[in-house]
């Protein structure tokens, strides 16, 4: 058979794939009532909304990439960036590092939810020197956002590459990361009934070498669906529940300078960061 029959036949595979793609993206926004927005806007968004919400430069630079990456792929990462940053705003979460020697006993030591924006600083932190001891299980209790605290981690560790694996539990799901470099998540089917620090911890975390991930579940990403998802966001944008923005907007909005005379006179514009 004539080989150039072969390549026009993947190109036009190709074509058909990435069409079929952008139709599901926008069947799934559809379907669920979202809405369009590319990945640059979301990001900037996520931006000023944690600056908005009172949290520093640098932690507001941190919460983006984890929630672009959970909104990339599939999960609701803008509800829980508004859900965490709404828990610090209205101060059901304190704007407080955790010692994470005090968690490891099992209690936050605060008497409130842990805010998952200032446990993710830590644990990524922590992660560059060593954090967890290899085999080790440590669970984390009373945390407001679970996903975006398993997301941040097992980023964090990809990043590292140390040769181990990291598995990251929730209530919900299962995120692991190869000594490759693939990050998997799956959907747990049901909620183990044995009482163990895992199954009462909202996050439970291990790092070994050779990690098997014996989770039962729909398995929702791997590194195929990965860079599938990545791919659609790059030429069609992502897609956003409404709701979820309007309320990050609103935390955004408070960056604003209200227009007057003055401010127009002697100009109200961005000092370092571009956040007006």
């Amino acid at each position: 058979m004539d080989p150039d029959h072969h390549v026009s036949r993947r190109a036009v595979d190709g074509r058909t794939g990435r069409i079929l793609g952008r139709r599901l993206v926008a069947f799934r926004c559809a379907a669920k009532c979202l809405m369009r927005q590319s990945s640059a806007e979301f990001r900037q968004l996520l931006f000023k909304a944690g600056r908005g919400a009172g949290l520093p430069l640098g932690l507001a630079e941190d919460l983006v990439t984890p929630i672009c990456w959970l909104q990339v792929c599939g999960f609701p990462g803008d509800a829980e960036a508004l859900n965490a940053l709404t828990a610090l705003d209205e101060g059901r979460t304190a704007h407080k590092f955790p010692d994470l020697t005090v968690l490891a006993h099992g209690t936050n030591g605060t008497g409130s939810r842990l805010s998952a924006i200032y446990l993710a600083a830590v644990g990524c932190d922590a992660l560059q020197m060593g954090w967890p001891h290899q085999d080790e299980e440590i669970g984390f209790f009373e945390v407001d956002s679970s996903l975006l605290l398993a997301a941040a981690l097992v980023l964090a560790h990809r990043r590292l590459k140390t040769g181990l694996s990291l598995r990251v539990e929730t209530k919900s799901y299962v995120l692991s990361n190869t000594p490759g470099g693939e990050v998997r998540c799956v959907e747990k089917e049901c909620i183990r009934e044995s009482i163990s620090v895992r199954s009462i911890a909202d996050v439970q975390l291990g790092l070994a070498k050779d990690l098997t991930d014996s989770a039962s579940g729909v398995l929702l990403l791997d590194s195929v669906k990965e860079e599938k998802y990545h791919h659609i966001c790059e030429t069609d944008g992502l897609c956003a529940n409404p709701d979820s923005i309007h309320g990050l907007q609103s935390l955004a909005d408070r960056l604003l300078v209200p227009e007057s005379d003055r401010s127009l006179k002697f100009g109200a514009g961005a000092g370092i960061v571009d956040s007006d």
